[in-house]
C-alpha cells in the first residue's frame, strides 16, 4: 500500500495480518479518508487525546472504542481495531509481537521520551501481555531530523540527566545544538533490549520534505501526519 498518502514499514509489511502505515499530508489525519484506503470502517480508528506524557492505555475488549483518553501510547491483542498516534515532528513509533500478536502505537516527542513513554509501552507489552522483545517488530516513522531540531542547552541537561551519554546530539550546527529525536528512540529500544535486525527507520524528515508532511516547526499549524497499526484481515 505504500504511495503519497500512505507509506509503510517493509519489516512490518512482511506480515499478512497487519494493516499499518504512516500517512502523509496527502490523508493527513483524516480518518473518514483513512479507512476508505484501508477498506475499514471509521469507527474501527481508534486514538488518544495526546498531552506529551509516560501515560499508556491498553484497549482491552471491554473498553468503548467511543471514549478518548489522555495519554500518548496505545497497546492492544484486539484484532477489530486499528490504532494509532498523531504527530507533526515528533516520533512516531509502531510495534508488533508476531507471536503474541499485540500491537502498539507510540508518540514520543522529547518531553515523551523524557518521561519514559516509550519504556512504559515495551514494559506493558511485556508485563502484561506476555510479549519477548525478542519477537517484536519496530518501524520509526517520519519525523523531524536532527538538521532541523535546534534546541536549548538546558533541554541537552535534561537529557543528559536522565540518559547520562545514551541519547545523541549534535554540536556543530550553528550555534546552539541540535536534538536527534530519531537516533534517541532507536538508543531506547537497544538498551531495552530489541533485536536490531527487528527495527526499521523511514528516515523521512517531516520538516524538510515539505511535499509529504507537516511539520509544526515549519508551519506551526495543528495539521498532523496519522501513524497507525492494526490486525483487522
Amino acid at each position: 500500500m505504500t504511495s503519497y498518502k500512505i507509506i509503510q514499514a517493509p519489516n512490518l509489511s512482511e506480515f499478512p495480518n497487519l494493516q499499518h502505515g504512516f500517512t502523509t499530508k496527502e490523508l493527513g489525519k483524516d480518518f473518514d479518508r483513512i479507512a476508505v484506503e484501508l477498506k475499514i470502517l471509521t469507527s474501527q480508528i481508534y486514538s488518544l487525546k495526546q498531552i506529551h506524557s509516560n501515560k499508556v492505555v491498553y484497549l482491552d475488549h471491554n473498553m468503548d472504542l467511543a471514549q478518548i483518553p489522555e495519554a500518548d501510547a496505545l497497546v492492544t491483542d484486539r484484532k477489530d481495531v486499528v490504532i494509532g498516534v498523531k504527530t507533526a515532528d515528533c516520533v512516531p513509533l509502531l510495534v508488533y509481537d508476531d507471536k503474541k500478536e499485540v500491537i502498539a502505537a507510540i508518540h514520543a516527542g522529547y518531553k515523551g521520551m523524557l518521561a519514559g513513554i516509550i519504556q512504559k509501552a515495551v514494559r506493558m507489552m511485556i508485563d502484561s501481555l506476555g510479549c519477548n522483545l525478542q519477537n517484536m517488530y519496530f518501524a520509526l516513522g517520519p519525523c523531524i531530523s536532527v538538521k532541523h531540531y535546534e534546541v536549548g542547552m538546558e533541554l541537552i541537561e535534561q537529557f543528559k540527566q536522565i540518559f547520562g551519554k545514551r541519547f545523541a546530539y549534535e554540536k556543530s550546527f550553528r550555534s546552539k545544538p541540535h536534538l536527534d529525536l530519531k537516533k534517541t528512540a532507536q538508543m531506547i529500544l537497544e538498551d531495552l533490549g530489541m533485536d536490531p535486525l527487528h527495527f526499521i527507520d523511514i528516515a523521512a524528515c517531516t520538516y524538510e520534505q515539505n511535499n509529504l508532511f507537516n511539520s509544526y516547526r515549519r508551519d506551526a499549524n495543528g495539521h498532523r501526519q496519522f501513524n497507525f497499526i492494526g490486525m483487522i484481515s
